[in-house]
């Protein structure tokens, strides 16, 4: 949905600003919230539905096919591009919280469930295999090798190639040196087969007449994922974050119950899952709906207010800001109410209108992540 669109939907007040404010500083003891947390809870919740589950990480994959969600789709709709989707989850009745990943941003079973020291070893074998698979190529002939290969092999390569090799099995292939490390990581928390851990592996792999290497992440030597070596690196930057997320402490004063005298379309508006201090809120249909991946959230709150009279009408300029999820920065709308469906400026009102808007954009810069 666009975003204006939606937030004509969205009708508020100064009275209903002012209240969203207050929820920042609302406590009510009892309840630690990771404030990683956007799932949202509440007291009708279904079983599968109780658990911790953060704001997603969609990283674009360049090597992988495009993700074919059926013909029941129109065919623009049809084909989404690959991403691997990365979110810190936790169910109520766990310690630690476990960083999730998901082959494709369509999808609802996870591909690995890790620990945070399971995520930490695979960004540190991420970053190595993405090292080896940037180093310059050799130049030099092949001394010994079939007659398909013109040059000598990386080296990292550990493959015995064959003249009989088929022309896509004709790949240099190497796991990581192990004198840095385990270069196999246990997961924990999936479940053994045949009495052995799935494990992860990193491994990198370079078609000979290939002009960059590839990173390769496998699951038990199957699903395999395959990065460039810029991506290596972007997802062990990922991991990383998340794990320093999810050692932040719970918060036990964030309400989870019905902002006192707010609705937000006339629907009882509960604190936004961000805790953004200017969101007014949202409804419990909203913060359901977003639980599903490729769902966003539209937040928005009033900035303030210019009064004039047309025709000896009354209205007003109201301002709000309102932000996507999916979007870094927020956005300023302006609804016009009141009057004779336009507005009558004279010099002050258009001064005031001027500073409402360098106040909104003030508020807007201090509201950006990071700042």
């Amino acid at each position: 949905m666009d975003g204006s669109d939606e937030a004509q939907q969205r009708p508020s007040s100064p009275e209903n600003a002012g209240t969203a404010r207050a929820v920042a500083t609302t406590a009510r003891s009892g309840i630690a919230d990771p404030v990683w947390c956007v799932h949202g809870h509440f007291d009708s919740d279904r079983r599968a539905d109780r658990r911790h589950q953060g704001e997603p990480v969609v990283m674009r994959l360049a090597l992988a096919d495009v993700v074919d969600r059926g013909d029941q789709w129109p065919h623009p709709d049809r084909w989404v591009p690959a991403a691997l989707v990365i979110r810190l989850t936790q169910r109520l009745d766990e310690i630690h919280p476990a960083l999730t990943l998901y082959r494709d941003p369509t999808a609802t079973d996870s591909w690995v469930r890790c620990t945070p020291g399971e995520a930490e070893h695979l960004a540190d074998l991420l970053g190595r295999a993405a090292a080896l698979a940037e180093a310059p190529l050799p130049t030099e002939r092949a001394l010994k090798g079939p007659f398909w290969q013109d040059t000598a092999c990386p080296s990292w390569c550990a493959s015995l190639h064959q003249p009989e090799d088929a022309y896509e099995d004709r790949t240099h292939f190497g796991d990581l040196p192990s004198a840095a490390g385990a270069t196999l990581i246990d997961l924990l928390l999936e479940t053994a087969a045949e009495g052995r851990p799935e494990q992860l592996e990193v491994s990198v792999a370079q078609h000979y007449r290939s002009t960059t290497a590839r990173v390769h992440v496998s699951k038990s030597e199957q699903a395999e994922l395959r990065l460039t070596p810029a991506e290596a690196r972007t997802l062990a930057a990922h991991l990383l974050t998340l794990v320093q997320t999810a050692g932040i402490p719970v918060d036990t004063t964030w309400p989870r119950k019905p902002i006192e005298d707010v609705t937000v379309g006339g629907a009882p508006a509960f604190p936004c899952p961000h805790r953004l201090p200017w969101c007014i809120g949202h409804t419990k249909a909203e913060i359901t709906e977003y639980r599903q991946l490729g769902n966003h959230l539209l937040h928005s709150g009033p900035i303030t207010s210019v009064p004039f009279i047309t025709s000896g009408s009354p209205g007003s300029i109201d301002i709000t800001i309102s932000s996507l999820t999916d979007r870094a920065q927020p956005f300023a709308y302006l609804q016009l109410l009141g009057g004779d469906g336009g507005a009558e400026l004279d010099v002050t009102t258009i001064d005031q209108t001027i500073a409402a808007l360098q106040f909104t954009r003030k508020f807007i810069l201090e509201a950006q992540p990071g700042s």
